[in-house]
């Protein structure tokens, strides 16, 4: 009879935050108990606390793996405004439309009011930094001449924003449709790009 083998460490806890995630994205934040993660794990709730001394301490880890993950989607900062833009809410797209788990964490105001208080707060810095570099992103364009001066950026943010949440949540975007047309999202980026283009930028494109 072959002898079990433990995992690594390193390994285990990947897999106990993985799961968190996926219920989490599935049923809610309510739905995570001891018993169902470990069920989803494969593993018994003792060796749970093997890996994680506290429930609590589960969900800080499933929380900074959440926020390295987000800060992975941070383009460079030296590129060109609209570029930025562009990748920004391409990555965010493709991350969070494949994690509902990772979407709700940032996007539902449940997760800030159950979660542990410092990780809400980590949380809640992670969209105020995203919203920031969207902002310096809009400001540095209409300073360059690449996006509209004629509203306000923090105006123009909200449409950024709306976008990439919207797109994120929209079926058919991040896996194939059995039989409906899906939405294209380059084509909606490209779209809002044009909105923010300055106006006369609009003029020329229609003279052509």
């Amino acid at each position: 009879m072959t002898p079990l083998t433990r995992k690594p460490t390193a390994q285990r806890r990947d897999e106990i935050v993985l799961a968190v995630l996926r219920i989490i994205g599935e049923q809610g934040l309510t739905s995570l108990s001891t018993t169902t993660l470990a069920e989803e794990v494969g593993v018994t709730t003792g060796a749970l606390f093997r890996h994680f001394p506290s429930r609590e301490a589960i969900l800080e880890g499933t929380v900074d793996y959440a926020l390295t993950r987000i800060d992975e989607t941070f383009p460079d900062e030296t590129l060109p405004p609209l570029e930025r833009l562009r990748e920004l809410a391409a990555r965010r797209v493709r991350l969070l439309g494949a994690n509902p788990g990772l979407s709700w964490l940032l996007r539902s105001e449940q997760a800030y009011l159950t979660l542990p208080p410092e990780c809400a707060a980590h949380l809640r810095d992670a969209v105020r930094r995203s919203k920031r570099f969207l902002l310096d992103a809009i400001r540095e364009g209409a300073a360059r001449g690449d996006i509209r001066d004629d509203i306000e950026p923090e105006v123009l943010l909200v449409p950024v924003m709306g976008t990439i949440h919207a797109l994120i949540g929209m079926p058919g975007v991040h896996r194939p449709a059995a039989r409906a047309r899906r939405p294209d999202a380059d084509h909606i980026f490209l779209a809002l790009l044009k909105m923010l283009a300055p106006p006369s930028t609009d003029q020329r494109t229609r003279k052509r």
